[in-house]
């Protein structure tokens, strides 16, 4: 079938490129596959790890209040005159601190998206 081709270059020459030219090209084919195997996977897994913190995290949250509500009432233990007004003052602080960092995620969230609209506009 390549004996024409013999007349140019020697065979063993010949053998040897071809032979490369195939693993070459089967690395090719195959890299595409695997790599599609591998984002799926990759994908698959963090769906799962998601899954799983969104599972726990009201628990974790529900911890956390109750461990600052501990520490809050360890404080207000400590204190002596003007003990109710101190507490009260501590749950008010706590509370103002929870939605300021939630006012923050907020703002943060916001500000990536409209970066992100800005690079898209950008890269159009």
């Amino acid at each position: 079938m390549f004996e024409f081709i013999f007349n140019y270059v020697e065979k063993d020459t010949f053998i040897k490129y071809l032979r490369l030219l195939m693993v070459v090209c089967v690395y090719i084919i195959f890299r595409q596959y695997y790599t599609k195997y591998a984002q799926d996977k990759l994908i698959k897994q963090q769906v799962a790890q998601d899954e799983r913190d969104q599972a726990e995290k009201p628990e974790k949250e529900r911890l956390e209040k109750e461990r600052q509500q501990e520490k809050l009432q360890q404080e207000a233990a400590s204190f002596g005159w003007g003990k109710k007004t101190r507490q009260s003052a501590k749950v008010q602080q706590s509370l103002l601190e929870e939605k300021l960092e939630v006012l923050r995620q907020r703002n943060q969230s916001a500000y990536d998206a409209a970066e992100d609209e800005d690079i898209e506009d950008l890269l159009e």
